[in-house]
């Protein structure tokens, strides 16, 4: 579909003149854009594969936990003082009910295990519950907006995975 040549032969000048923004105005604006794709793309931010997982700090708040998707719960993960991306508590709460709670342990993608695991230890069970990270998505910040995570058995990754929403 070929644009009409009206359209086809204005420049940005022509857009810049239309709008009313002053050059100055326009180049504040272009040197924020620019400062913007710059930072954006020295950071963090965006999807993380299970390779790719150099820190879970970003863990720590509120996610849609669909380990069960016939009964999806919210789990919160709280940091303990001195554990940043490492250890804390946890609370899976369904509806108004607490369903488990307990502690976890966070470690990153690394050499010695070449993948990024989430374990959770209930109160009062003998055994961890453990999940790879399949991938992440994050923000600039390493803030965790949606983790994929594989339940872990004897032989390893069990399928499906299922994924771990933040909520606000």
């Amino acid at each position: 579909m070929s644009q009409p040549s009206a359209v086809q032969s204005r420049t940005p000048q022509h857009f810049l003149r239309d709008s009313k923004i002053s050059a100055p105005q326009a180049d504040l604006l272009h040197g924020a854009h620019a400062r913007h794709v710059a930072e954006l793309a020295s950071s963090p931010a965006g999807w993380h594969g299970s390779d790719d997982i150099e820190t879970l700090v970003g863990l720590a708040g509120d996610f849609l936990w669909s380990e069960n998707p016939f009964a999806l719960a919210r789990i919160s993960f709280v940091f303990d003082a001195g554990h940043l991306g490492s250890q804390g508590s946890y609370q899976i709460i369904n509806g108004l009910l607490t369903v488990e709670k307990g502690a976890f342990y966070s470690v990153p993608n690394n050499p010695a295990i070449g993948w990024a695991a989430i374990s959770l230890a209930p109160t009062g069970a003998s055994e961890l519950r453990s999940f790879g990270v399949a991938g992440m998505f994050t923000d600039a910040n390493w803030t965790i907006e949606t983790l994929m995570l594989q339940k872990l058995g004897p032989s390893g990754p069990l399928l499906p995975p299922f994924s771990a929403v933040r909520l606000a």
